[in-house]
């Protein structure tokens, strides 16, 4: 049979979560002659080569990159090495439900423009135990390896000191445990942004970032939606961000972008460090400055205390200005964009929020008087509020 699924798994290092996550695709309900797994080895320096044996009812692609290539190079190759009109991502230690990619596989059927996410049913779950989990991680596997084992039959055998003393990874689970989903057993929800699906929907209705939700811990598209506005942007370092500036090209190219209630997805517990958030801030300027646009460079108040909800509410009042006036505020919005773009630029070099558009590259370019005219129209017309007190909140500190 031909192949219609490709799942794709990036992995660095996740040996054995890594092998988990592949058991529980054998344990899919949707038809494994139908579906292929490509698995790129980003250069992994654990056990992880050993995946290049690895055989199963469906086909499987084992691809090693001989240096670390980063997210998004492993996930295009894995896009260039996919058969399937239907491609799924998924992290390398994400376990997914068995009717996972038959759900996915049925909604593909139903719409063509489909990006389906899958935020609000994830969790996390425990497989091994890690020596480099933090204090907090420790105790909570050990926690809830107490609580399964009062309520199984079959218990996990582990002592509270071993968690102190191991200097390996230690398996909790085997393959037929993971086949019988006793990972549940040591399982937490973690849902991505519940407070924005509980007020917008699963469908984001009257939210204007459902770009925010394409993760691609597990998320599925036909291919030809990546023909139409190509594939991860490599200009990205490190971690974070190849994934909104992808969603955001495929929701702006008409992309309808949706959660999958159906279905649960558990991402396996590794250890936990501080992230480094300046990384994340460096890499989303990087995504501002591929996209300069006023729904891209507004999140940056989120840093600043702002939540999603007040941001999609000042998107809300920017496309209703610019649909009922899209001449008339020009000046306006061009200065809002650049107080954006200085909010990122002292992001990311650590500065103080502060003489925001001393950092803009367009200065030339702003009318400021005229902007000052525009934004004291709205004010008189009582059009806007929030995005004229965002301004003058910008251009005083």
């Amino acid at each position: 049979m031909s192949i219609e699924v490709s799942v794709i798994m990036i992995s660095y290092n996740k040996y054995p979560q890594n092998l988990f996550s592949l058991f529980a695709l054998e344990n899919q309900t949707f038809d494994l002659s139908k579906m292929e797994v490509i698995f790129v080895d980003d250069s992994s320096s654990d056990e992880t080569p050993k995946l290049k044996e690895y055989s199963s009812k469906f086909e499987f692609k084992y691809i090693r990159c001989d240096q670390n290539v980063g997210r998004s190079k492993a996930k295009n190759i894995g896009i260039q090495a996919a058969s399937g009109s239907i491609l799924i991502f998924i992290d390398a230690e994400m376990i997914l439900d068995p009717e996972f990619v038959e759900q996915h596989y049925n909604y593909h059927q139903i719409e063509d423009n489909f990006v389906l996410t899958g935020c609000l049913q994830h969790y996390c779950a425990y497989t091994v135990i890690d020596p480099n989990y933090n204090t907090k991680q420790k105790k909570h596997v050990y926690s809830l390896i107490k609580k399964a084992n009062r309520k199984s039959s079959k218990k996990i055998k582990i002592r509270k000191s071993s968690l102190k003393r191991t200097h390996e990874k230690i398996q909790l689970f085997s393959e037929e445990d993971i086949k019988n989903l006793q990972y549940k057993d040591l399982s937490f929800y973690e849902p991505f942004y519940p407070e924005i699906i509980n007020k917008y929907g699963t469908e984001y209705k009257d939210f204007y970032m459902p770009w925010m939700f394409v993760i691609t811990h597990n998320i599925s598209l036909r291919k030809n939606l990546l023909k139409e506005v190509g594939l991860f942007f490599e200009g990205f370092q490190g971690y974070g961000c190849e994934d909104w500036e992808l969603g955001y090209r495929l929701y702006k190219n008409g992309a309808k972008i949706i959660d999958i209630p159906h279905v649960h997805v558990y991402h396996q517990e590794h250890p936990r460090g501080n992230n480094d958030s300046n990384e994340g801030i460096k890499n989303y300027f990087r995504f501002f400055r591929q996209h300069p646009n006023f729904d891209v460079g507004v999140l940056c108040l989120a840093w600043m205390g702002k939540s999603y909800i007040e941001i999609n509410d000042l998107i809300g009042e920017f496309e209703k200005l610019n649909s009922e006036n899209p001449k008339h505020y020009i000046n306006f919005t061009k200065v809002l964009v650049e107080l954006f773009n200085g909010v990122l630029v002292c992001l990311s070099e650590n500065k103080r929020i502060t003489n925001l558009l001393s950092y803009s590259k367009v200065k030339n370019d702003l009318n400021v008087e005229l902007m000052l005219k525009e934004k004291e129209r709205l004010t008189i017309e009582k059009k806007a509020g929030k995005l004229v007190n965002i301004m003058d909140y910008l251009l005083n500190i």
